[in-house]
């Protein structure tokens, strides 16, 4: 067991996540691209002096004390997470866990696998586990599975390991070189609800009407993920924002954009973004901007006189990590 006081933190945090390019068209089986963000979730974790095990969430504002029989809904996943781990180090002592994210809920920014690829990461520290990344990213996904039921494990493969990844259903995941240099990505909130099962449901409805016409369009976008790969391989930031701008429309093609969307994305494009998308499900949440160095104080401010919310972030080479106590 790890000598560590009761008053000692150990300190994890691991990125959120956009589909870069995609989305929707991988149930289907068409490759997708998600791309990890500098936004990040973090847990903070001790052991303490008495026998409780306790969780809290400072973004959710709700406390479990699992050990008292105390567990607050949202907080399940988190306590499946804490159940495992001391179970496999034997721990009998009392555990404090802190959660902190950057990461908005339900934005379809992976907030959940964040979370939960932090807490997996910080246990396995303060327990002196020794568990290997592809070990944290398992105990993650099965946090997810209680969150959404069937996950790709795109969130928290994104979280695990960072970077770019290509996500085939079926075929698993390949990690992505990326080279575009001096530019950021802008997030905008459309401060609409998003609700993925129904803009799934309704997406393969109308593939069913007409899918002699739609299944060009799927063609289309998987030709368009290889060639982002392409630009992201080359570091071609121009050919990345068309790319993107033209995945906008295969989204709307297919019925998951609406007038606030549309907005955002035009008034993005309008003040210097080199491509901007709805990244996720669509129908509500938030789209994604490409912006280099020089343009992105422009698009942020356009972008927030319309969006209550908006994020300029950069791609997290780092996924999960430990980090030093402030």
């Amino acid at each position: 067991m790890v000598s560590i006081m009761a008053n000692e933190w150990i300190v994890a945090s691991a990125p959120g996540k956009v589909i870069l390019a995609g989305e929707h068209f991988v149930v289907k089986g068409e490759p997708a691209i998600a791309m990890a963000i500098s936004l990040r979730a973090r847990a903070y974790v001790r052991f303490r002096e008495d026998k409780d095990i306790v969780i809290e969430s400072e973004n959710l504002k709700v406390r479990s004390v699992p050990t008292r029989g105390i567990v607050k809904e949202e907080l399940i996943p988190i306590v499946s997470i804490v159940n495992k781990i001391v179970e496999m180090s034997n721990c009998n002592r009392g555990i404090e866990l802190r959660i902190k994210s950057e990461i908005p809920p339900a934005s379809g920014m992976g907030s959940s696998a964040a979370v939960a690829v932090a807490c997996a990461a910080a246990l396995n520290e303060l327990l002196n586990l020794n568990l290997g990344l592809d070990e944290i990213c398992k105990i993650a996904y099965e946090a997810e599975v209680i969150v959404h039921k069937k996950p790709s494990g795109i969130d928290n493969t994104i979280s695990t390991y960072g970077g770019v990844i290509l996500y085939r259903k079926g075929k698993g995941f390949e990690s992505i070189q990326y080279n575009i240099k001096n530019h950021k990505f802008i997030l905008a909130d459309s401060g609409l609800p998003r609700n993925t099962g129904v803009m799934v449901s309704n997406v393969l409805s109308l593939y069913n009407k007409y899918e002699r016409i739609l299944k060009h369009v799927y063609k289309a976008s998987r030709e368009l993920v290889m060639m982002v790969v392409d630009a992201l391989r080359k570091g071609d930031a121009e050919m990345l924002g068309d790319l993107m701008n033209i995945n906008h429309g295969l989204l709307s093609a297919i019925g998951v954009s609406n007038a606030k969307l549309e907005e955002l994305v035009y008034i993005a494009r309008m003040n210097g973004a080199k491509g901007a998308k709805i990244t996720g499900a669509g129908g509500g949440g938030f789209i994604v901007a490409l912006v280099d160095n020089s343009s992105y104080s422009k698009v942020m401010n356009a972008l927030r006189t319309v969006s209550r919310r908006v994020f300029v972030t950069e791609v997290s080479k780092d996924g999960v990590k430990i980090e030093k106590d402030n």
